[in-house]
Formats: C-alpha cells, structure tokens, sequence
C-alpha cells in the first residue's frame, strides 16, 4: 500500500462493501463507490456471503422429525440431492444479482471492480475478504434484512467491529455526502486520533468538504465520582481531610486542567492540517465522549463522524474502544472508525509552546502544591505555570501557588453574611453557561446543590446561578428548594 506524503496513513487503494440488498446496504454501496471512484487506482470488491452448508446442517438436524416414508435411505438421499441444489446454486443466484447493479456502476464510473460470493458464516467470510489480500477501508450497512426497530446496528457489522483488524470501518445509515455537511473529526491528543483526523483531511479534500476537530473531556464524571466518595465517609473524616475545599479545588483543576490538555490538542491537529494546506475548525466540548462527538455531528448535520479506533485510555486487551464502539452504535449519520497508524504521524508541537523552557520550582512552592490530590497535581501544575510564565517569573513562588488557588476561588476568606446561619432558599434559578450542556447534567447539579450555600453568580457545574428566593443573600439548598432549569 502507497502511504500518502505524511507517513503513517496509507491512502486507500482497495475498498470492499459488504452488500445484501437492503437498504442500508444499498447506502453501503453507494459510499463505497465514491469513495473507490475518488481515489486514483483504486479498486472495489463487492462482497456477500451465502450459507449454503448451515442450511444443509439444519435440514440433516430435521431429517428424524420427516414421515416414515420420507426417511426411506434412498428417498431421503433425493431429498438431500434436491434440497443441496436448490440451495447452493439459488443462493449463489441470489449473491450474483445482489452484486450485478454495483458491478455495472463501477463500470460506467472506470472504477476496477471484483465480486466476490464465499460461502460460509457471513461476518467471517467477511473478515476473510478483508484480509486477504487486505483491504484497507470495509464499508457496512448499519443494518441488514434483519433490522429490528430496537437495534441501532446489525449482528453482522457489530461482530466485524469487533473483531482485531488493522482495516478502516466506515458504518452507513444516511445517503453519502448527501446534505454536503461537513466531516467532524474526534481529536483527543492520542496518536490514533490524528490518524482518524489525517484520515478526515484527506476524505474532506477528495470530496470538497469542510472539516471539524472536535475534543471532548469529562469532568462531570470526576465530579459525580468525588461526591459519591465524600458522601461514603462520615461527618468526622469529612471534616479532617476538609473535603469542601477539596471538592471545590478538584473541580476546579480538573475543569480547567482537562480543557486545557484537549484544546493543546486541538492545536496540535490544526496546525497539522495546515501543513497539509487545510484550514479546519476546532471546538471544544463537554460530558461524556461519544454521546457528545454524536450530538455535535448531528447539530452540524455532518456527513461523517470520523474517530480513532482507540483514544488515549486504551486498555492492552481492547480490540476496540469504548467510545470508538458506543459511537457506531448510537450513532444517526455515518461513521467512520480509522485503524491505528502504521508509524506514528510527526504533529507539530503548538506554537506557544516552541522554544519555552521549564520553569523551575522552589521547595517551598512544590511543598505548596502537595496540598492538592495527587490525581490533580500534574494539571495544576501545568495551570499555575501558565499563570507565572504571563508573569514573567522564571521560578514558580509559595505565592504563585497561592495566586493560582485565589484565582480559582480556594482559601477565599468568609464574608460576614457567609459566616451566619445563612435563611433556607425557597428557589435557585440556573442558566445553562453551554448552548450544548445535556440535560443529565441537572441530576449532577442536584447532588452538587443539595446541603451547600449559594448566592447570585456562583457557578455550578455548566450552570451560572442568575437568582435566588430570597434574593440579595446567601441562601442554603435543602430538599425543599425548588431548582429551575434555563
């Protein structure tokens, strides 16, 4: 396989489509054959698969429960005969007709074409045909015959994604390009996500489509996870470890520690396209991977969804991740799921980051910094360096430390009217800050809330607090405080 200038990708020269008739499968070819017809030199193979032996296992299996007069030896040896014709060679019919109408467009379209109509289980016979000789992108209907209304994907394509491969795996729902959106790329900062986004130039430039990076971090999960283990500990040790202040500073490096290391990214890819003489868009979203790459790609109306097969957090026994997976399956458009580079690919550094040297730390100031979990430490540190490079400070001071968790509201002094019983509050009103922000986020807010005092402009999560009943006081959330969502 030819790999393209930047290493690592090669280009696509050989395209096979999983085909039965159906009609995602009919979407499948389609993509499949623009996709062959886009790229010089390359080939299709139309692939489907019959299986004539497990019907002549399954007639054997009903050969006791025949009449006495059918199970006569020499009878039954006919049936058999006629049942094995009528089976093979109708379904093998039935294969050639599937893949007669792609054969006769890759023609009129100069595209190389090769069916191919093995028999045996289909999502086998399939990864064979992706093997051998290997292809280097499968397209698959979502769905097949079988659809039912409760899947989201079909058995077939489902057990192909998860199957160890090293070939891309486009999954199709929707006509191809056919709302000429533009391609979203999932960009995490690990190397399969710049291959995923090295794959999306290439297929925006073949097809004359605007391109999207998308990062996606979590730190709601973090949160609902902190609140849960504070919750487990009683009063005296919650106490002893100070776990309001924890809590409060957990969130606030990982809030901003998480955006920071997936917008880096973000500017690693950019910077990337334009080496490749691509200007791309890039944005940076919050909550969980796949359900928000999803529900931005359908609020841009994209014509694919393109992610790696792994991200940062893959596991030594995953054949697929998580969010890879959770993607093609949920998913309403297409998706495309990229294998792994054969090389990793060179991405420029971020121009602010060229050329700066580390700061150095006093022991004072890292003495400082062991206040903070040691989960959150590296984040934090990243922050409070940032903070004194603006400063100009070639060291990082016991007061940079200090500056940084005064800036992110940590150790900040009581005011008097906090320092009272503060009145129970009858109603918060809560903005969304997000026009994206999801709806489970209220039930993290809730538990957040819930035995805390706020004011007006305190910030909860996604949310900013715009008014409290009463009002021009702290006031403390209870269960009968009335929450209100806008």
């Amino acid at each position: 396989m030819e790999s393209v200038p930047h290493g690592g990708i090669p280009t696509y020269k050989r395209v096979l489509v999983g085909t039965d008739g159906s009609p995602h499968g009919r979407l499948a070819e389609a993509a499949a054959l623009a996709l062959a017809g886009s790229f010089p030199g390359c080939r299709l193979a139309g692939c489907h698969v019959y299986a004539a032996k497990l019907h002549r296992t399954r007639f054997e299996e009903m050969e006791p429960g025949l009449p006495s007069q059918y199970r006569e030896e020499e009878r039954l040896q006919r049936l058999r005969d006629t049942h094995d014709d009528l089976i093979s060679n109708g379904m093998q019919l039935i294969s050639d007709a599937y893949l007669q109408q792609i054969s006769r467009e890759a023609g009129e379209r100069g595209v190389a074409f090769e069916a191919l109509t093995p028999e045996g289980r289909n999502y086998a016979e399939l990864l064979r045909a992706m093997r051998e000789p290997p292809a280097d992108i499968t397209v698959l209907g979502a769905q097949g015959h079988g659809a039912v209304e409760q899947s989201l994907l079909g058995s077939v394509t489902e057990r192909v994604l998860l199957a160890p491969t090293s070939t891309d795996v486009m999954i199709v729902r929707a006509p191809w390009m056919g709302n000429n959106g533009p391609v979203v790329v999932g960009v995490d900062g690990s190397p399969e996500s710049y291959a995923a986004l090295a794959r999306g130039i290439e297929i925006a430039e073949a097809f004359d489509a605007s391109l999207i990076a998308a990062a996606v971090y979590d730190p709601f999960f973090h949160t609902g996870v902190f609140r849960t283990i504070a919750d487990a500990l009683p009063e005296e040790q919650q106490r002893r470890f100070n776990f309001a202040a924890q809590e409060q500073l957990h969130d606030t490096i990982i809030d901003r520690g998480l955006e920071e290391l997936y917008r880096e990214g973000l500017v690693r890819g950019e910077a990337y396209a334009m080496e490749r003489g691509m200007a791309i868009d890039t944005v940076v979203l919050k909550g969980k991977v796949y359900t928000e790459l999803q529900r931005f790609a359908a609020a841009e109306q994209a014509s694919l969804l393109v992610v790696g097969r792994w991200g940062l957090h893959r596991g030594p026994e995953a054949v697929i991740g998580a969010n890879a997976l959770n993607a093609a399956r949920i998913g309403t458009g297409n998706v495309l799921i990229v294998a792994p580079p054969t090389e990793p690919l060179t991405v420029p550094a971020p121009a602010r980051a060229t050329g700066e040297l580390p700061l150095s730390w006093t022991p004072e100031a890292e003495t400082a910094l062991e206040q903070v979990p040691a989960f959150a430490r590296p984040m934090a540190r990243r922050l409070i360096e940032a903070a004194a490079r603006e400063q100009g400070r070639v060291a990082v001071t016991p007061q940079d430390v200090a500056d940084a968790a005064a800036l992110h509201g940590m150790h900040r002094p009581a005011s008097p009217e906090m320092s009272s019983d503060p009145e129970e509050a009858e109603a918060v009103v809560l903005r969304k800050r997000t026009r994206l922000a999801p709806g489970f986020h209220r039930h993290i807010a809730r538990s957040r809330l819930l035995g805390t005092t706020v004011q007006k402009g305190d910030q909860v999560l996604v949310y900013d607090v715009v008014e409290t009943v009463p009002d021009g006081c702290p006031v403390r959330v209870t269960e009968r405080t009335r929450l209100d969502f806008r």
